[in-house]
């Protein structure tokens, strides 16, 4: 999976990178692992020194297979909140995508071969 990470008005410290990798990246893998996915994350301080809720993460998933990307956006005071939020909703959303394009695969796969008769 191809993993891009930018931060915007914000250092990308070790720490938050390892963050990122383990809490984010990691997760996403387990709905699909090729080199043609691609994974693009940004991360902003929107206020900057003036604080309050301005810490964003946006996250893009794209799957080869075609389709709409998922997108998400997760603001809080903390980077790291964040990041944990917007992978929850990416499972989420990366779930509900796999289900449907699953119904859809075995949507018109007849279900007794003895009716096309």
């Amino acid at each position: 999976m191809k993993v891009i990470l930018r931060g915007v008005h914000l250092t990308l410290t070790d720490a938050i990178k390892q963050h990122v990798q383990t809490h984010l990246v990691e997760h996403i893998k387990r709905f699909h692992d090729s080199e043609a996915a691609e994974l693009e994350i940004h991360l902003r301080d929107t206020n900057g020194p003036k604080g309050g809720q301005d810490k964003e993460c946006s996250v893009t998933v794209r799957f080869p297979h075609g389709g709409h990307p998922i997108h998400v956006t997760e603001l809080s005071e903390d980077i790291y909140k964040s990041i944990d939020l917007a992978r929850d909703r990416v499972e989420t959303s990366a779930k509900r995508l796999l289900e449907r394009s699953h119904d859809k695969r075995h949507e018109s796969t007849p279900t007794d071969l003895h009716s096309l008769k």
